[in-house]
């Protein structure tokens, strides 16, 4: 006897699951320079000397403690890139961001890591390149909060031109 498929059906629902999580000691001192002097700080390994941003108690390749604190330039080189044409939830405020638009991933000056976010760049792969030089932006400093959401978006420096 065959039977006959099963129907599925779906319910569009939007579910809120709000929730906090401690960020602990490094990720704190980052969050509250960010939202309270506009600054961006790292950690340096004393062993080999990687500068890791987001800044974390242990070196993620040597596994010893980092200490030394160092501030970073807010300014950097465009390293990778997408242009994405599907909606994408920003996690700090749950909103869909509509496409197309690019996120990437910048070094910023002086640091080993990179830092991925949203590009203040018309999506466009002419208008966009690695090695592109970038700016950081922050929410003004009154409207900052001490969460990831601070950082608005990257911008390219004025006056480059896509090399050939």
């Amino acid at each position: 006897m065959v039977q006959k498929e099963q129907e599925w059906i779906s319910i569009p629902m939007t579910v809120d699951v709000p929730y906090r999580f401690a960020a602990g000691q490094y990720l704190t001192k980052y969050l509250v320079e960010m939202r309270d002097n506009g600054k961006i700080f790292a950690v340096k390994c004393p062993r080999c000397k990687r500068v890791q941003l987001p800044p974390r108690i242990v070196c993620a390749e040597c596994h010893v403690k980092n200490e030394e604190w160092v501030e970073l330039a807010q300014e950097g080189t465009l390293v990778a890139f997408t242009i994405m044409y599907l909606p994408l939830t920003d996690p700090t405020t749950g909103k869909p961001h509509e496409p197309p638009f690019v996120y990437g991933s910048v070094r910023l000056d002086g640091a080993t890591s990179v830092l991925d976010h949203f590009v203040n760049v018309e999506p466009d792969m002419e208008k966009v390149w690695v090695g592109m030089r970038m700016r950081l932006v922050l929410r003004p400093k009154e409207q900052r909060t001490g969460d990831l959401s601070d950082i608005l978006y990257y911008e390219p420096l004025p006056g480059q031109v896509r090399p050939k």
